[in-house]
């Protein structure tokens, strides 16, 4: 991330404007995503169009 980009990131989170967590464990690539989802098809996005806007 550029370094004017962390500043301001930074900044908003020191205002309370911006949360951020650590994950819980090691983040999966997005090669492992892909096998992983490999086969759902378009159920979850189907699924996700659905609820969207419903939060």
């Amino acid at each position: 991330m550029a370094t004017e980009a962390r500043a301001w990131q930074n900044r908003l989170v020191a205002e309370g404007k911006l949360l951020t967590f650590a994950p819980e464990g090691p983040v999966p690539s997005l090669d492992e995503i892909e096998e992983l989802s490999r086969g759902w098809g378009t159920a979850v996005s189907e699924a996700l169009d659905w609820t969207r806007g419903k939060w």
